[in-house]
């Protein structure tokens, strides 16, 4: 692969305390004769500048803060590699104690590079009543037109209740035509790399991170029947909330990787398909997905 001269290091500041590992980071590139930049706290804002140039970019956090950095990226194909801060860590490739042979490994183009797939969703908001804002605003989405938006997510896009104490109705059409209603929790659609994320929790089946599908996932469904589905990776998802009974408080909300929400009333929706823009990880061994699980979260 290619030899990284240009680094990005982004930390994830309530977990670098005093941001000591991202300056350890710093330091073993520019020994090493090599260029960094810094981005410092994964809420903020990159520079519009920041990853310009860059051959790769150095995580240092957990799959929350992988997460994250997808999201500050939007476009720029550059490979990103995680050392971990956190706790299990599916998408982080190394740890602290590793840091100066991760460095080398990227220096000298010792690694190789998985294209993992991202999912776009087009939020369609019915809202009614005063008050409405732009989620946009909020979000920095993508604005198509009134009350559309466009984001992604590269673990899983949820629809769920926002009520604590009601379930939502979902209709679900897979390419326009109709699938089936659910009244759950919510119903969430993952990609394979989000498939050891709340797909996992819910139920839903591990899939290897590189494949090119998505998973539909009930949560907490009120039938015993329901089950994860799986889609292929040219089908087109529409989720839409329905009001199932007069008195049903039937709100909820559509959120991309946790990050992005939107506020879903009765009649809208969300069209899921495959995002334009991929996640790039870097690879430093052969594991395969099962020694992974084994060492994560077997016994």
């Amino acid at each position: 692969m290619k030899n990284c001269k240009s680094f990005v290091v982004i930390s994830n500041e309530i977990k670098d305390i005093g941001l000591k590992f991202a300056k350890q980071a710093g330091q073993l590139i520019t020994d090493k004769g090599c260029s960094v930049r810094f981005h410092e706290g994964i809420n903020k804002e990159p520079a519009d500048d920041l990853f310009e140039g860059a051959d790769a970019v150095i995580v240092l956090g957990g799959d929350g803060t992988m997460l994250r950095v997808s999201h500050m990226l939007k476009g720029f194909s550059i490979p990103v590699i995680g050392i971990n801060l956190g706790t299990v860590g599916f998408l982080t490739e190394a740890v602290v104690g590793e840091m100066e042979n991760v460095i080398d490994r990227l220096i000298s183009g010792d690694y190789q590079v998985e294209e993992r797939m991202m999912l776009q969703g087009k939020v369609n908001q019915v809202i009614s009543g005063a008050g409405a804002k732009d989620a946009s605003k909020d979000n920095k989405a993508e604005k198509t037109k009134n009350n559309e938006y466009i984001s992604h997510a590269l673990n899983d896009i949820v629809l769920a209740r926002k009520s604590a104490l009601r379930l939502i109705t979902v209709e679900i059409y897979v390419n326009g035509n109709y699938f089936d209603t659910c009244e759950a929790d919510g119903i969430m659609v993952s990609t394979p790399t989000g498939s050891t994320g709340y797909n996992l929790s819910a139920g839903g089946p591990i899939v290897k991170g590189d494949a090119r599908l998505m998973v539909l996932t009930p949560i907490s469904p009120f039938s015993l029947s329901r089950r994860s589905v799986i889609f292929g990776a040219e089908d087109t998802i529409t989720m839409k909330i329905l009001k199932k009974r007069e008195d049903a408080l039937s709100s909820g909300l559509v959120s991309f990787d946790g990050a992005d929400t939107y506020d879903m009333e009765v009649g809208s929706s969300v069209e899921i398909s495959v995002s334009p823009h991929t996640f790039s990880v870097i690879k430093l061994d052969n594991a395969s997905l099962y020694e992974i699980l084994r060492n994560k979260i077997g016994g």
